[in-house]
């Protein structure tokens, strides 16, 4: 029997399972890669970075699309989810700058967003594109995927 208090799940043995994620999913593999998460919201920000830091992932975070852009530039994340509507540089800004850019072109960014834009966001380069809300065990696996997809590119 487990239950869950203020996002961390216990078990009778008291151990802590995964934050906001009850399903003990096996096909969540634990991650071994840099992952920046981009969303204005600090509440969807500590969730998803809560949820891949639990599954092995280094997680950087950003509030705006100005810190996003300094921050790929200078750390290089193996993955980028980002949020389309933000201030001091839109999401939309921040796509472009990134793939016009030979440091960053190649990292794959899966866009999470409240706007319906799945097909401008392709266009954009956005290796995928989820509508917002987005259950943190569904965009893990599209980060898996994406990052397992750009290695066998580099190989």
């Amino acid at each position: 029997m487990s239950s869950v208090y203020f996002g961390r799940s216990r078990n009778d043995d008291g151990d802590s399972g995964p934050p906001f994620d009850e399903s003990g999913d096996a096909s969540l593999q634990r991650l071994e890669i840099n992952v920046l998460i981009v969303d204005d919201v600090e509440d969807t920000r500590f969730l998803y970075q809560r949820f891949f830091e639990w599954h092995g992932a280094t997680v950087d975070v950003a509030a705006d699309g100005a810190s996003a852009l300094a921050q790929a530039r200078r750390a290089r994340p193996d993955v980028i989810v980002l949020d389309l509507a933000m201030p001091r540089m839109t999401g939309w800004e921040v796509l472009r700058a990134l793939k016009a850019d030979p440091r960053t072109a190649d990292i794959p960014v899966v866009v999470v967003s409240g706007q319906d834009a799945r097909t401008s966001a392709h266009q954009a380069g956005a290796e995928s594109y989820f509508e917002k809300p987005c259950l943190p065990d569904v965009l893990l696996r599209e980060v898996q995927r994406v990052f397992s997809r750009s290695r066998r590119k580099l190989d």
